[in-house]
């Protein structure tokens, strides 16, 4: 039997070795949880970045709509004018004008439209991206997790090697 002093060594030793597991476990539990606390917030961070691209596309369809009734109402002011004038909505000078604005209230409408749907597109793969980083967030929780059980699995086996040599009173192969 052994002494006490040895006994309460073991005693001690082990409670180490189970608190250092512990710890170790709730670290990886810790890492876990937070990969998917980011995760949360990548996905709530993409949907607004969705709802961005949402709101892109409408006021580039607003604008593109803005800017086709502007060239409607400058074509209306000038075939009015040219008509006042005695000239004639057929004369040479305004019929070339009328189709110079015609073509660059068309090209305006198409710019902005393409504008907002180049801004949508940028806003959606960047939602791809945060969805994209909540993954890689939990993968690695979860990755730090399985390694510190496998941590805390070597500390207890370690630690049961220790008691039993320091118990059983075995040289220890390290030192000869």
């Amino acid at each position: 039997m052994a002494d006490p002093v040895t006994l309460g060594a073991l005693a001690l030793s082990a409670a180490g070795t189970a608190m250092s597991a512990s710890g170790t476990i709730a670290g990886g539990a810790a890492a876990a949880d937070a990969g998917a606390r980011t995760k949360q917030a990548m996905e709530f961070r993409a949907k607004q970045e969705e709802q961005a691209a949402q709101e892109s596309r409408a006021v580039a369809q607003r604008a593109s709509l803005e800017k086709r009734r502007e060239g409607t109402l400058l074509l209306s002011k000038l075939q009015a004018r040219a008509a006042a004038s005695g000239g004639g909505a057929s004369d040479p000078g305004v019929v070339d004008l009328v189709g110079d604005i015609s073509q660059r209230s068309e090209y305006d409408a198409l710019f902005d439209m393409y504008k907002g749907e180049n801004r949508a597109r940028g806003l959606e793969d960047s939602a791809v991206g945060s969805r994209l980083s909540g993954d890689a967030a939990v993968a690695e929780g979860d990755a730090k997790q399985r390694a510190a059980a496998l941590s805390a699995a070597g500390t207890i086996i370690s630690g049961a090697g220790s008691m039993y040599r320091t118990y059983n009173k075995l040289p220890d192969v390290r030192y000869g």
